[in-house]
């Protein structure tokens, strides 16, 4: 098959949807099909060494500056797509670069899935006076964006359900967010532990990912300085970089754990299976989220993730089995408690640690290449038998 994929979002920014294409961008390619990826231009040319990949001329975003707008604009997209006889078309965003990915479907008669990866109405409450319509009128694209696919994939159900609440009447399917867990297997967060200061006997606590508003991660530095504050040996690490970095390291100097925290910045992509391996005991309080990669990653290497009760969480961990959850009400404390509770057991942590492992494997990128696969093949046998895109 070819196979065009089109995104707002792509490498060299490192982010979830990023990865999720760039995993299966390399696995479908390993197994004889031919990937298309059609993307803003960085702000530094020369990161695209396949020559399948292509580039929309681009402007930085007003809010997030590492982020590009794409322009409807660029002769070399125009001619890829004239001159390449694709098998299917498969968007990932329902606005900007996704629109004309599925202008282009449309037009061209063929088949076209869109993930679905985000719930873009929480981003409503950046407009306060507005947060209704804002939200109302999102909800519409999606809507209307989703009913004219011929399929859609997501990597959880509530996410799913979140669709169907809206009104998507197009086929929703469950697809992983896929993890290459081989690389996970030799992971060896020594090296990090040493860089931090970290002992063998210490209990590393942290957070690996895109330092983000969404992450809520003021609230597990409030959690984390209550846990240094009780817990002996115990040391906070984060991992990754963002808008809110400053902020947070401001945060942690409020809070009097400086000097038993480490900010270690961000780090290639080759190098998160150490970072996650580092790490005694992940601790999020995200509010949303899809199937967040971070926390694949970090069961993947048998780290226990303890969680704010929250969609996303609730669809991959299980309390008390592979990580834990907490009551959102309950705050920071509660979060604290939660991971207080691990540090003082390693056995359970280790039960909760060998179990996320299991628990993952499902995510690994060869399966649900295979998947997508086959998902495909059906996309293009209801598009066959649906007539007309247009009609929907």
């Amino acid at each position: 098959m070819r196979i065009a994929v089109f995104t707002n979002t792509y490498r060299p920014l490192l982010n979830g949807v990023a990865n999720v294409i760039e995993a299966y961008r390399r696995q479908l390619t390993a197994c004889g099909h031919e990937v298309y990826v059609f993307a803003p231009a960085p702000a530094e040319p020369g990161h695209d060494a396949d020559r399948n990949v292509f580039r929309y001329p681009s402007i930085p975003a007003p809010v997030r500056a590492e982020y590009f707008i794409a322009l409807p604009t660029g002769a070399e997209v125009r001619r890829a797509l004239r001159r390449t006889d694709f098998s299917v078309v498969h968007t990932h965003h329902p606005m900007w670069v996704g629109v004309w990915g599925q202008t282009f479907a449309l037009r061209a008669g063929l088949p076209l899935i869109n993930t679905a990866h985000t719930e873009y109405q929480i981003y409503a409450r950046l407009f306060p006076l507005l947060r209704g319509a804002v939200a109302a009128a999102v909800s519409g694209q999606i809507r209307r964006y989703c009913n004219r696919c011929t399929l859609i994939t997501t990597p959880v159900e509530s996410m799913r359900n979140r669709l169907l609440r809206t009104g998507v009447r197009t086929p929703i399917e469950l697809l992983p967010n896929p993890t290459d867990l081989s690389a996970f297997d030799r992971s060896d967060g020594a090296r990090l532990r040493a860089e931090m200061g970290a002992k063998p006997e210490d209990t590393v606590i942290g957070f690996v990912g895109r330092l983000s508003a969404e992450k809520n991660l003021p609230l597990v530095l409030e959690a984390a300085a209550m846990v240094l504050g009780r817990v002996p040996n115990c040391r906070l690490l984060v991992v990754g970089d963002g808008p809110e970095a400053g902020d947070l390291r401001d945060r942690v100097r409020a809070l009097g754990i400086s000097d038993r925290s480490y900010f270690a910045g961000r780090r290639p992509h080759e190098q998160i299976a150490d970072c996650q391996d580092a790490i005694d005991i992940f601790v999020t309080a995200s509010m949303s989220e899809t199937q967040p990669l971070a926390y694949t990653e970090a069961m993947a290497v048998g780290t226990p993730v303890v969680a704010v009760r929250a969609p996303g969480a609730e669809d991959m961990i299980q309390d008390g089995h592979n990580g834990l959850l907490t009551d959102p009400a309950g705050g920071a404390e509660a979060l604290a408690r939660a991971v207080e509770r691990l540090a003082a057991d390693p056995r359970t942590r280790a039960e909760l640690g060998g179990n996320a492992r299991e628990w993952v494997r499902r995510y690994d990128v060869r399966s649900a290449t295979q998947r997508l696969i086959a998902l495909y093949e059906q996309a293009i046998e209801l598009r066959a038998a649906a007539g007309s895109p247009l009609d929907r």
